[in-house]
């Protein structure tokens, strides 16, 4: 187990502020555990992280621990790394859900909630008592119809994760999609750094898992479009980086990743094959839904995930989808990121953590900068902006219909 928390004395104020939830993060080789503080300024403060070896559900890359002894490893760390327990949050890989998008005519929740169950329990072939189901409402209507996400989660891994909250004495109130809760860091993020809002709010994510790529596709600061593609998409050759507690300090452990490649050609031509099978794929979603919103296309595409750190991946992506593309840095929205030394494995941690909290103030740095008027010398006057600039809502959570949440 390794992981630290930045809570020192140099911050009481911080420090006794209201915490978010733990944010337990079930990736495919370990279990992520974070804390944030309310948003102070430009960033949240990191509370305290940590990362415990061993996967949390099961279809990882690394050994299953049972729920009673991964449980009481997290209790131990919760405990030795001053979390505030209480709460908990949970986001679960892509790879465990079932999702599709569904078009039905304009009802309440309570109507769309049943909708949606009798819809997800016939297009995925589930049964009632195996799945929980939840949907999501997307942006945008069209004839008195509306879209829906529709997602649906094994029973098994709402009652795993429930019991190994409970085994580390926390409350679990919300399962969320991993894709999800990075596009609402993403979203924050951007709605922090970029200059122009419209640029903020109109965008398209890819989130990069192992075994599955979610491609969310966010207009008017609304969830539109979400796709999940399944494939290879570990990055090959390269290599992971964790950190470890060594007494006070701390030492760095480099694992190479052995992922076979299917390929006459060398690594980097297996790789380079690879990203352009997800840009097509994401090219042809893109145009399926400039097709259905009148012309639309993407301000920019930001990459993300635990295997988004290809560099060919952000390259090959701009070149096939014609979008501005690049590496979306979430660990720029805490002001301590040293727990969290690989940002992009965070981010699922980082969105499920920040829904507590209040989003992200403007980052003046960014903000258009005062021009002087082109006028006769005599007359050397400027214009200095004082308009305000309001963010849209974020994209909507979730809402469940028998316990799977976002």
């Amino acid at each position: 187990m390794f992981g630290r928390s930045t809570s020192t004395g140099s911050r009481p104020a911080r420090a006794n502020r209201g915490n978010a939830p733990v944010a337990i993060d079930f990736g495919r080789s370990s279990t992520r555990l974070l804390q944030l503080n309310h948003a102070d300024g430009m960033a949240y403060g990191c509370r305290a992280a940590a990362e415990i070896p061993g996967a949390g559900m099961p279809g990882g890359s690394g050994p299953l621990a049972s729920e009673a002894d991964l449980g009481s490893r997290m209790r131990q760390v919760l405990d030795g790394l001053g979390f505030v327990r209480g709460l908990a949050t949970v986001t679960v890989p892509a790879e465990c859900f079932q999702s599709d998008i569904a078009r039905m005519p304009q009802m309440t929740d309570a109507e769309l909630a049943d909708s949606v169950r009798f819809e997800a329990l016939d297009r995925f072939g589930i049964r009632p008592e195996d799945s929980s189901i939840g949907h999501v409402r997307l942006g945008g209507t069209a004839g008195g119809t509306q879209e829906v996400l529709m997602l649906a989660l094994p029973r098994a891994c709402v009652q795993r994760a429930s019991a190994i909250a409970s085994a580390a004495g926390l409350g679990l109130v919300r399962i969320e999609h991993a894709a999800l809760a990075a596009l609402r860091a993403v979203g924050r993020q951007r709605a922090s750094e970029c200059a122009d809002p419209a640029e903020a709010q109109d965008f398209a994510m890819l989130h990069l898992e192992d075994r599955v790529a979610t491609l969310a596709i966010v207009r008017e600061g609304n969830l539109s479009f979400m796709r999940s593609i399944a494939g290879d998409w570990a990055p090959a050759g390269m290599t992971s980086i964790r950190r470890t507690a060594s007494g006070r300090g701390t030492s760095l452990r480099l694992a190479d990743d052995d992922i076979p490649v299917g390929s006459e050609g060398g690594p980097c031509d297996s790789a380079g094959w690879r990203w352009c099978s997800l840009a097509e794929e994401s090219l042809r979603c893109l145009r399926h839904f400039q097709r259905t919103s009148g012309g639309w296309w993407p301000r920019a595409i930001a990459i993300t995930g635990p295997a988004a750190m290809d560099p060919q991946a952000a390259a090959t992506i701009e070149s096939v989808c014609g979008a501005p593309c690049a590496l979306s840095v979430p660990i720029r929205m805490i002001d301590a990121p040293e727990p969290c030394i690989q940002g992009n494995a965070w981010i699922a941690a980082i969105g499920g953590n920040c829904a507590s909290l209040s989003a992200l103030a403007r980052n003046p740095r960014n903000e258009p900068q005062a021009q002087p008027l082109r006028e006769p010398a005599r007359r050397n006057r400027t214009v200095a902006g004082t308009g305000t600039i309001a963010l849209e809502p974020e994209p909507k959570p979730i809402t469940t219909g028998e316990g799977a949440a976002a």
